[in-house]
């Protein structure tokens, strides 16, 4: 049986920069779109936060600020601007929720 030579720096081919440059390069544009994801990430959670903040405070401004109101008022009234705002059925009926559990 024959015996394999130990690998020399001769024997070895150089990396070239353009390589390592490619390579580099790479690692770079990884980086900025994980940062463009957790930034967009970010945005959405803190968005969800001021809509929560804002729909607690919701019924205690109608309270406060609509003359003669009462809490049930407030409330239907919160429940028509819900209503309002979310869209028709029409536009979602292509629309089929999601499930990933598998058994």
């Amino acid at each position: 049986m024959r015996a394999i030579p130990p690998l020399t720096n001769a024997t070895q081919q150089p990396r070239s920069r353009l390589f390592w440059a490619a390579l580099g390069a790479l690692a770079v544009a990884q980086l900025f779109a994980f940062w463009l994801l957790c930034s967009q990430q970010v945005r959405k959670a803190e968005a969800r936060d001021t809509t929560l903040s804002v729909q607690q405070m919701a019924p205690a401004d109608c309270l406060q600020y609509v003359p003669g109101s009462t809490v049930a008022s407030c409330s239907q009234r919160m429940d028509v601007m819900r209503a309002s705002a979310q869209p028709d059925d029409a536009a979602v009926a292509g629309a089929m929720p999601v499930n990933f559990n598998y058994r």
